[in-house]
């Protein structure tokens, strides 16, 4: 049932949320950097708070409360020892080849050394073998263009190859909204705020389901 309380209340204008989504994903984009025992120290404070700490809840839930929390504890415990003997942010590369779905070219795998010293016999085989990798890498771009890949597809592979994932997305709008009552820091720029349809502030619970169905869609 709707609040009375909400009945009527405007919804924040088009431009407001998305420029909090787009302020939003540059900060889950900027978090990806970090190194994974970061991620991992906020999914273990993600389970210890996610249940909630009504002491009303069924048996069942409770158990599962204190599972959660201490699974969510060892998690903790364990990405403050790695993060001794880790960087701040992460060393691997952006993954810019998730872009095609494809891994690398064949053509670029094939290494071709000339000596120093190379005979002329040596620098014509060299420069068979280049001009037999130019040739297969222009029927590699032409296939890539001829498959037309969705520009969906290509923005799902963007955001997945910047760690923009239910990792870190996950581990950021639960805690966010659950801690600031519906607010993220993109939201909080542009003074939006998301509630429950009875009126009432968001939990760390009501958070991380929301999350999981935008992730889902």
């Amino acid at each position: 049932m709707v609040a009375p309380s909400v009945l009527g209340q405007p919804l924040a204008e088009p431009w407001r949320r998305l420029a909090a989504i787009l302020a939003d994903l540059i900060v889950v984009g900027l978090l990806s950097f970090l190194a994974r025992p970061w991620l991992a120290l906020g999914t273990g404070v993600l389970l210890i708070v996610l249940c909630g700490k009504s002491d009303t809840a069924p048996l069942v839930l409770r158990t599962f409360r204190w599972i959660t929390r201490a699974l969510g504890g060892v998690i903790v415990v364990l990405a403050m020892l790695a993060l001794g003997q880790s960087s701040l942010v992460r060393s691997a590369k952006v993954d810019l080849e998730a872009l095609t779905g494809a891994g690398q070219s064949a053509a670029m795998q094939e290494e071709v050394f000339v000596p120093a010293d190379a005979s002329a016999a040596q620098l014509r085989a060299a420069n068979e073998r280049l001009q037999d990798q130019v040739e297969k890498l222009k029927a590699e771009n032409k296939g890539y263009l001829s498959a037309g890949t969705p520009w969906m597809y290509k923005a799902r592979a963007f955001t997945k190859a910047l760690g923009v994932t239910f990792g870190w997305s996950g581990v950021y709008f639960t805690l966010m909204a659950g801690t600031f009552g519906g607010r993220t820091v993109g939201k909080l720029l542009f003074r939006t705020r998301a509630v429950k349809i009875n009126g009432s502030a968001l939990t760390y619970f009501d958070a991380f389901i929301r999350n999981g169905g935008y992730v889902a869609g």
